[in-house]
C-alpha cells in the first residue's frame, strides 16, 4: 500500500469518527442504582439528567443517597463506554475499537 493510499483511507477514519462522535452527543444511556436512582448520559459520558424516586430520600441516611447516585453515575458512564465502543467498532471495524477508547 503507497504511502499516498494510506493517508487518504487515515483522513477516511478521522471523518468515521468525527461522525460517530456526534452521534453519540445525540444517544443516552441510562444508568440505574436499585430503581431507586436512574442517571441519564449521552454517549460520551456526560451526565445530563439525574431522577431519585421519593423513597431514595431519607434525610436521616443521605450516606444511602450518595451511595446510590455514585453507582448509578458509574452505570450510566459505564454504559456510554459501551456505547462509544460499540458504535467506532461498527463504524470503523477493528481501529474504531482502539479510537472509542481514546476520543
Amino acid at each position: 500500500m503507497n504511502l499516498q493510499k494510506l493517508m487518504k483511507e487515515a483522513q477516511k477514519a478521522q471523518r468515521k469518527a468525527a461522525e460517530v462522535q456526534e452521534k453519540l452527543a445525540t444517544m443516552t444511556v441510562v444508568g440505574s442504582a436499585a430503581g431507586m436512582v436512574e442517571v441519564t448520559a449521552n454517549g460520551h459520558g456526560q451526565i445530563q439528567a439525574v431522577k431519585l424516586k421519593p423513597e431514595a430520600v431519607d434525610p436521616s441516611d443521605l450516606e444511602a443517597l450518595e451511595d446510590l447516585l455514585l453507582v448509578a453515575i458509574q452505570d450510566a458512564q459505564q454504559k456510554a463506554q459501551e456505547l462509544s465502543e460499540k458504535e467506532m467498532g461498527r463504524e470503523l471495524g477493528g481501529i474504531g475499537s482502539m479510537l472509542g477508547g481514546m476520543l
